[in-house]
């Protein structure tokens, strides 16, 4: 990995391993790093929209999706989804709560977001 990180996302997309944001000292990352493990190698692919950091990660239908997470300066409750095929991040939506640290599942089609630490802490579930 080329970039010291933690409060990242990870999740897996085509066999590679994808290490969303996260935070580099106190600082919020945009950059996202790909692992192809056949070929033992790390690369860079498009940078998130939004730095952010303690964001969930998770892949639904050939995309790696990024929820919630803490900008630095406030919670945040924006999706990003990245098109592999394109290399790129855009925002596709928002979920009901502001949150960091909060775990993501995958069912089916859908993305819930368990748990957080965010404004007005709750221990409300987000699906999307």
């Amino acid at each position: 990995m080329g970039q010291r990180r933690a409060g990242n996302g990870v999740s897996e997309l085509n066999g590679c391993l994808y290490v969303v944001g996260g935070f580099d000292d106190n600082s919020p990352l945009s950059s996202v790093e790909r692992l192809d493990p056949r070929l033992c190698r790390w690369n860079y692919v498009s940078e998130l929209t939004t730095p952010r950091g303690g964001v969930g990660v998770a892949t639904v239908m050939g995309r790696v999706f990024a929820v919630g997470g803490h900008n630095g300066n406030i919670y945040l409750n924006t999706v990003e989804a990245f098109d592999p095929r394109m290399n790129r991040w855009e925002l596709v939506g928002s979920v009901s709560h502001c949150r960091a640290g909060a775990g993501v599942a995958v069912c089916s089609t859908h993305i819930s977001q368990i748990r957080d630490v965010g404004q007005g802490s709750s221990n409300v579930v987000d699906c999307m």
